[in-house]
């Protein structure tokens, strides 16, 4: 049986299949009406253009444009509208449909030198940004011809007209075929300017964008000639006093650099300034340094209340600043271009912490009662905690204290606690407690006799403090090793009749004017300072040779910007100097120091 479609419905299909073919061949028909139309509107716009009346081309490419169907010719039309704005020097019209027939057909034969006229429209109104954008694009066209012109537009467009402060939008903005070409110009631009540090940092920078090897040697060849030209003309600033109560140590310093300087190939210009050791004296002259001249770096001032005024204006100007001997905790931490080269009291009390927590277990802190005490007995007793020992007391006296034994006795009273409450399990010859003597047999000693045993006491304290301290603490029955920073002057100590017999094992961060003989580069330092001044050098001297050093050591591995030279230095952690080593943290503090023992009364190098 076969399935039957009603005749009625059969025509209904033709017929409707009649109607859909009428229309579409009507439509075609109507299509093809009006792109005639419109085509000898297009002609009519050529004409009228030809014969120079431009704003009627204008009005019958328009017509195209808004009516055109056809995309060759709605092409055609935009461009030629374009170009009438621009024959009638409507130059703001005339960038705007320029940039629009690019926008829509983008693969037009006509693309690139629409780009030309658009670099010019843009030129003429004053947007050497867009018109740079404009030239650079047509730059990259297979058309000899408007290479050429493209090329000559915009070199003169970036070296004469763009501000400087917008290549760098400029290069976000152009194909990667023509970076180079206007980095390079950017570049010479800055040099012609003065800037050869920003042209430096600014090209190293460029170096990382480009990806051809032809392009980026001839980046590497404009570097090269930047670098040479700041390798001669290099100013390093020296800020220290040469008056005033600080002057022979600043001139200890300033013997130090010249000195590193002196052993040095690198032509560099020392500009030294007297700082006369005043904070304000200071501020007044770096301010007025930094806003005359463009160094390198500084080195200076000496003294920590100098250099915490210092060191801001540095941190302002984004120079470099290493201090030789500022030793006030926190001077780092004031700018990222800030760099001390000496360990504070507080951190050298948590480095000697972390030194000696590896091999003992009790501690006990006597400290000052100020904000350095303080502040050295947090440093020392967070580091104990986080090695997880244990930190039996901490008593703090007051400036001035004579007698100490009131704290020394809270600081054993715990562990008397502890060994009466545990007195029955004590061996009767234990001698911590009990005095045995020969045909007497064994007593007890009296609680304040006991002899309890600390593996460290720590004692930050000052000169005057630890001359009276060292004697009162095995008068106070505590067998201990002492263990010091701050006020531990070596030298002075060695000499004090009262207090050279209980040095013994005593484990310090020696003071800041300590020299260690044993330092890798003590000696071939004391062999040129004494060939040069006729004398024996300083520690502080030393100081100031290592803060050149460490300069001139940035310079060969060219570090030849503040940016580039604050960097390197950022990345010193195993520089052996004259005075010490040198290994700075992410604030630019030093974090190493030397830490001796004393044998006797001698004192050894032993980190």
């Amino acid at each position: 049986m076969q399935n039957h479609i009603p005749n009625d419905k059969v025509d209904k299909y033709i017929m409707k299949t009649k109607i859909i073919a009428f229309c579409i061949l009507l439509w075609f028909g109507f299509s093809y009406a009006q792109h005639q139309v419109l085509a000898g509107t297009y002609q009519a716009g050529i004409k009228v253009f030809e014969d120079g009346q431009y704003k009627d081309a204008h009005s019958y490419f328009n017509q195209v444009c808004v009516q055109s169907a056809d995309k060759d010719l709605r092409a055609k039309a935009m461009y030629m509208r374009a170009l009438s704005s621009y024959r009638m020097e409507d130059y703001s019209d005339a960038s705007y449909e320029f940039e629009e027939f690019q926008k829509l057909f983008p693969d037009h034969p006509l693309v690139y030198r629409a780009g030309l006229y658009a670099g010019n429209s843009y030129f003429l109104i004053g947007n050497y940004l867009a018109s740079s954008r404009q030239f650079a694009f047509a730059l990259i066209s297979d058309n000899v011809k408007e290479q050429r012109i493209a090329q000559n537009a915009l070199e003169n467009l970036l070296w004469g007209y763009l501000p400087l402060e917008l290549f760098p939008s400029l290069l976000d903005r152009v194909d990667r075929s023509v970076e180079t070409i206007v980095g390079k110009l950017w570049l010479r631009r800055l040099q012609y300017n003065g800037e050869y540090a920003k042209a430096l940092r600014e090209g190293q920078k460029l170096l990382q964008r480009v990806y051809e090897p032809s392009d980026k040697k001839k980046i590497q060849e404009e570097l090269a000639r930047i670098e040479e030209y700041l390798k001669e003309h290099l100013i390093i600033a020296i800020l220290v006093p040469q008056s005033g109560d600080y002057a022979r140590y600043g001139n200890e310093v300033l013997r130090g650099i010249n000195l590193a300087f002196s052993h040095s190939a690198q032509d560099v210009e020392l500009k030294v300034i007297d700082s006369g050791g005043d904070p304000l004296t200071t501020a007044k002259a770096i301010d007025g340094l930094l806003q005359e001249t463009n160094p390198l770096c500084i080195i200076g001032p000496i003294t920590s209340n100098e250099t915490v005024a210092a060191g801001a204006i540095a941190g302002t100007y984004r120079v470099p600043l290493i201090t030789p001997s500022a030793s006030r905790d926190g001077i780092a931490e004031l700018s990222p271009y800030v760099f001390q080269m000496v360990a504070s009291p507080v951190k050298a009390s948590k480095y000697l912490a972390s030194f000696v927590c590896d091999t003992m277990d009790t501690f006990a802190i006597l400290a000052p009662d100020d904000e350095l005490g303080h502040s050295c007995a947090m440093a020392f007793a967070s580091e104990v905690s986080k090695n997880q020992n244990t930190l039996i007391g901490a008593q703090f006296y007051p400036i001035g204290t004579v007698d100490f034994s009131s704290f020394l006795k809270e600081i054993r009273e715990p562990i008397v606690q502890y060994l009466d409450e545990n007195f029955s399990k004590i061996d009767t010859t234990d001698t911590t407690i009990f005095d045995c003597q020969p045909d007497k047999g064994c007593f007890r000693r009296q609680p304040e006799e006991w002899l309890v045993h600390i593996d460290g006491m720590f004692v930050p304290g000052y000169y005057n403090d630890i001359e009276v301290i060292l004697p009162q603490i095995p008068f106070m029955y505590i067998s201990t090793t002492p263990l010091g920073a701050n006020g531990w002057v070596v030298d002075d100590l060695m000499k004090n009749k009262k207090v050279k017999r209980y040095l013994d094992d005593c484990i310090i961060v020696p003071d800041d004017f300590y020299i260690c003989e044993t330092n890798p580069g003590w000696d071939e330092f004391r062999r040129l300072y004494k060939k040069r001044y006729g004398d024996t050098p300083s520690r502080i001297s030393a100081l100031g040779y290592d803060s050149a050093m460490l300069i001139l050591n940035g310079i060969k591995n060219n570090a030849l910007t503040q940016e580039i030279m604050r960097d390197y230095l950022s990345g010193i952690h195993s520089f052996q100097g004259a005075a010490g080593p040198v290994a700075f943290d992410e604030n630019g503090a030093n974090m190493e120091t030397i830490i001796l023992q004393f044998l006797g009364d001698t004192p050894i190098k032993i980190k």
